[in-house]
C-alpha cells in the first residue's frame, strides 16, 4: 500500500498555517544578511528576518535548498515509511529549487518522488499544498492529486504592490534613476504573479493607497463571488493590512479573507513596505 507525503518549501508559508496533516513536510529557502543566515522559519517565524532587514543597509540574499539538503529530506521522509513524495516547490521561474529537486531525485532510492512545476509561490502555493494533503487523506493516487492541485492553480491569482522601490534597486531589478523618478512622482507598481510563474509589472499607480486599491480591484474582477477566498499578505505593516481589509470586507462582506505574513525569501527581494492580495476559487 502506498503512503504519500507532501513536500514543499518555506516560500509557501505553510509553517504559519495551523493544520492536522502529519504527512506534510517543508524545506527552508535560506536567507542571508551579510554573514548571518536566516532559516528554520517554522521555529523562528518571519519577524526575526523582518527586524534584521529593517536595521541594515546590506543587500539581503536568498538561496535554494542545496542538493544535499534535498537528498537528506527525501531520505528522512522515506525512512518514516513513505513510499511516495509529491514535491510542490516554488515556481522554477523564481528559484533554482525545482532544478535541485530533480538532481536530488537521481541520488535517492527506495522512494518515488514526483516534482511538480507549480508555477507559483507564497500563500497560493500554500493552498495547493494543503489541498494535496486533503486529497491524500481521501485516498487519491499520486497522479490524480497532482492533476487536481494543478487545476486549483488555474483558479488563483496574486498581485503585489510596493511603497518603497529601494529593495528592487539594491537587488539590481530596477535602476537607481528609475527608482528616483518613480519615488519623486509617487509611482507605485502593480505586479502580477502570472499563470506561468513569473512576476510581471502590469502598471504604475500614483500613491500607495491607490496601488492597494488597484490590486484589490484586479482580484475583485476574478474572484468567485460565492466560493472565492481572499488572500492578503503583509510584513509588519499593520496599517496597510487594515486599510486593505477594510476595503475588502466592505465590498465582499460574505467572502472569507485569510491573512499571511510574507515569507522571508520573498521579502528579501521586495523589501518590507509591501502588500499582496490574491484569491483562490475553490
Amino acid at each position: 500500500m502506498k503512503k504519500i507525503a507532501i513536500l514543499t518549501d518555506s516560500s509557501s508559508s505553510v509553517y504559519n498555517v495551523k493544520h492536522t496533516y502529519d504527512n506534510l513536510f517543508y524545506i527552508d529557502l535560506p536567507c542571508f544578511i551579510g554573514d548571518k543566515v536566516f532559516t528554520d522559519f517554522a521555529k523562528n517565524g518571519d519577524e526575526v528576518f523582518y527586524e534584521a532587514l529593517k536595521n541594515t543597509d546590506l543587500v539581503p540574499k536568498t538561496s535554494q535548498p542545496s542538493v544535499g539538503d534535498t537528498v537528506a529530506m527525501y531520505e528522512r521522509i522515506r525512512d518514516l515509511g513513505y513510499t511516495n513524495i509529491i514535491y510542490l516547490p516554488i515556481s522554477k521561474e523564481l528559484s533554482g529549487t525545482y532544478q535541485n529537486a530533480h538532481l536530488a531525485k537521481e541520488m535517492v532510492e527506495g522512494v518515488d518522488v514526483t516534482i511538480v512545476d507549480t508555477r507559483t509561490t507564497v500563500s497560493i502555493l500554500g493552498s495547493m499544498v494543503l489541498e494535496a494533503c486533503r486529497l491524500v487523506r481521501l485516498d487519491y493516487d499520486v497522479e490524480t492529486i497532482v492533476d487536481k492541485v494543478m487545476a486549483l492553480r488555474e483558479k488563483t491569482g496574486y498581485y503585489v504592490t510596493l511603497n518603497d522601490l529601494t529593495a528592487l534597486v539594491k537587488n539590481g531589478r530596477l535602476s537607481n534613476a528609475k527608482s528616483m523618478i518613480a519615488n519623486f512622482l509617487k509611482l507605485k507598481p502593480v505586479i502580477e504573479l502570472t499563470r506561468d510563474g513569473k512576476l510581471v509589472s502590469l502598471e504604475t499607480v500614483r500613491t500607495y493607497k491607490a496601488a492597494i486599491k488597484a490590486v484589490i480591484e484586479r482580484v475583485a474582477l476574478a474572484i468567485d463571488p460565492h466560493k472565492g477566498v481572499f488572500h492578503v499578505s503583509y510584513t509588519n505593516n499593520n496599517q496597510d493590512l487594515d486599510y486593505a481589509l477594510n476595503i475588502i470586507k466592505e465590498r465582499f462582506p460574505h467572502l472569507r479573507v485569510e491573512t499571511f505574513t510574507l515569507p522571508a525569501t520573498i521579502v528579501a527581494h521586495v523589501g518590507l513596505q509591501v502588500l499582496a492580495v490574491g484569491y483562490v476559487n475553490y
